[in-house]
C-alpha cells in the first residue's frame, strides 16, 4: 500500500540561514495561520514519518497531552523525539547554516496556492522534491541508531515518553 502524499512542500531558502530568529519571526507573522509549520529541510524521512508525526500531534490535541502550547511547537518537538521543547526547536527547527525548510500544512488543505503564496511572501522558492531519507539527517534529530523512516517514526514515540 502506497503511503498518501504528505501536506508539504520543500523550500530553498535562497541562501544560508545566518540569523535564525529573523526568519521564524518573519515566518509567524506572515503564514496563513498556526496550522501553517516552517520546519528544517533535513527532517522529514518520508510521506509515512511526516504522517505518524502529525498523527500523534491529533491525538496528543484530542487527549489533552501536549507539551507544547503552539502547533508549530508541537509537530518539531514529536519530529525531535524530545519532551524538551527548546530542544526540539534547535533539532527540528530553522537553524543557522539551513539552506532548505519545509512548510507544512497540518490542517490538511494541501491547497498548492498557499504554499505558493506562503513561500513568495518569505522570499522562497519552491521545490519539488518530497520527504526521503536522501536528504533526511538522523543525527540532527538526535537519531543515534542508524536512518530509516521505521526509526524516524519510532523516534517519534520517544517524545511522549516519560
Amino acid at each position: 500500500m502506497e503511503t498518501p502524499t504528505f501536506p508539504c512542500r520543500r523550500v530553498s531558502l535562497g541562501k544560508p540561514v545566518s540569523n535564525s530568529r529573523d526568519i521564524v519571526n518573519k515566518w509567524l507573522e506572515s503564514r496563513i495561520d498556526e496550522n501553517w509549520v516552517l520546519v528544517g529541510g533535513s527532517t522529514l524521512a518520508g510521506e509515512a514519518h511526516a504522517w505518524v508525526a502529525l498523527t500523534v500531534l491529533k491525538r496528543n490535541i484530542e487527549r489533552r497531552k501536549m507539551k507544547s502550547n503552539t502547533l508549530d511547537g508541537e509537530f518539531i518537538r514529536l519530529l525531535s523525539g524530545t519532551h524538551h521543547i527548546s530542544l526540539g526547536f534547535s533539532r527540528a527547527g530553522i537553524i543557522e547554516g539551513d539552506e532548505y525548510a519545509w512548510i507544512v500544512d497540518l490542517s490538511e488543505s494541501d491547497e498548492q496556492s498557499d504554499y505558493a503564496m506562503q513561500a513568495e511572501k518569505m522570499g522562497f522558492e519552491l521545490l519539488s522534491v518530497r520527504p526521503s531519507l536522501d536528504i533526511f539527517d538522523a543525527s540532527r534529530l538526535g537519531i543515534e541508531s542508524g536512518a530509516s523512516e521505521d526509526i524516524a517514526i519510532g523516534h517519534i514515540h520517544l517524545a511522549d515518553i516519560n
